[in-house]
């Protein structure tokens, strides 16, 4: 039970990063689409069940036969660098209300970073054990004190780009957490596998929908690179701060350690997988937070819809579930 749960909660702290957290991501993908959005959530919640429990059971294996491949390795490295950035991005603005602030931050996180290149999962499973469950308090305390008298002003889209976008979204998400995941559930029988992919999906989804439902309350938060932040004040607003933060150093920390390990593959000297696992990164986040996401992440979602075919396609394996 302590080894599915330490699961649960790394598989959630790979998803939710700072669009997550910050409410930026659920705007752009399903809260534009209006109370329609709410169908492409629970769509979501069997996308993710499915995807994360065939990480945890065939992802080991599958992304070794792909990783052999140089094209796919960096596939996975520009999707990771991406994503990487706006972590970067949310980490250091959250905070940084000063050039001194930020430029502590980045040295702190830089240093953290090197350190998770090499010591790995087993790291990223104590730091999300200790961190996730008070970011999801902290969450949903945000949340329910922004829930106001629901009157949906957005008028839906076409509800086959939304279905579109919940695709991308899913890729998104799993594109590269896909690796931290499959490496951690080498030791879970086929059981605890069942249940950590239905939990970990069912926690995600609950805060999909009801982040979907503040945002949808109030719409004029979504032209801020931060909605959730945009709308909390007081005690929230520090809440909500903690909880971007927190959801961003977890996906920068899985990131980085993903990044380093497909350099690896590549024969990269250790300095030379510093700086492009996390300088390169650092340098791109000045592009801000809400650039990356609207422009880049869309990009990001195609390739890891590659990423997913890749993965499905490749065939003659060997795996013991058990």
């Amino acid at each position: 039970m302590r080894k599915t749960f330490s699961v649960i909660m790394l598989i959630i702290g790979t998803v939710i990063g700072s669009g997550f957290a910050s409410g930026k991501e659920i705007s752009v993908f399903f809260s534009r689409f209006g109370n329609v959005s709410y169908f492409f959530i629970a769509i979501t919640f069997f996308l993710f069940w499915g995807i994360i429990y065939f990480f945890l059971s065939f992802g080991n294996d599958r992304l070794l036969k792909l990783t052999s491949s140089k094209i796919f390795s960096f596939l996975c490295i520009i999707i990771s660098l991406i994503f990487t950035s706006s972590m970067f991005a949310g980490a250091v603005n959250i905070y940084g209300d000063s050039h001194f602030i930020k430029i502590l931050i980045s040295l702190i996180l830089i240093i953290i970073c090197c350190y998770v290149s090499r010591r790995g999962v087993p790291f990223l499973e104590k730091l999300n054990v200790f961190l996730i469950p008070s970011t999801l308090i902290c969450m949903a305390i945000v949340l329910f004190s922004n829930v106001n008298h629901y009157e949906c002003s957005i008028v839906g889209q076409n509800a086959f780009a939304g279905l579109f976008f919940t695709l991308l979204y899913s890729a998104l998400n799993f594109s590269i957490s896909g690796v931290v995941i499959a490496k951690s559930g080498s030791l879970l029988s086929k059981k605890q596998k069942v249940w950590a992919s239905f939990l970990s999906s069912f926690t995600l989804s609950c805060f999909l929908m009801l982040t979907n439902f503040v945002i949808l309350s109030n719409p004029e938060c979504m032209e801020f690179d931060m909605p959730l932040i945009s709308l909390s004040n007081g005690f929230s607003f520090v809440l909500i701060r903690f909880v971007v933060f927190s959801g961003c150093i977890t996906t920068l920390f899985s990131l980085v350690f993903t990044t380093s390990e497909t350099l690896k593959k590549f024969n990269f000297k250790q300095n030379l997988i510093y700086f492009v696992s996390i300088l390169f990164p650092v340098f791109v986040s000045v592009l801000g937070f809400g650039h990356i996401i609207s422009l880049l992440y869309p990009f990001a979602s195609v390739l890891g819809v590659i990423f997913f075919l890749s993965m499905f396609l490749s065939s003659d394996l060997q795996h013991n579930s058990s």
